[in-house]
């Protein structure tokens, strides 16, 4: 004679179609095309990074995987000659960058005079 444990796992729910359910998430998904940002953009960018330093805490907008991610926190590493900042255990390309925000960095703008 079985156990009630050992009854519950024979009506237990079974998933026939494994993974459908995570195929049906990605397909609802819509990819947004990689924006490509202007010389002037890029140029604010490069000067915002530069300012960064390891302990500061940082707001960046990031593209990945066809979606924009916004992510705070504290920069653990930024190693600019292998081109990307570290976010607590959060690695990010600094080609993948689109913004970088926090009060402490210059507030650079750009005029066209």
């Amino acid at each position: 004679m079985m156990d009630k444990i050992q009854r519950a796992h024979i009506f237990s729910s079974f998933d026939a179609l494994k993974g459908f359910r995570e195929l049906l998430k990605e397909e609802e998904r819509i990819v947004v095309p990689k924006r490509i940002l202007s010389e002037d953009d890029l140029e604010i960018l490069d000067k915002k990074i530069h300012q960064i330093e390891k302990g500061m805490t940082i707001t960046v907008i990031y593209f990945d995987n066809g979606d924009y991610i916004k992510k705070t926190g504290v920069v653990s590493k930024i190693r600019l000659e292998e081109r990307y900042i570290q976010i607590i255990k959060t690695k990010i390309l600094l080609k993948n960058i689109v913004d970088i925000e926090n009060d402490l960095l210059e507030n650079v703008t750009y005029y066209n005079f």
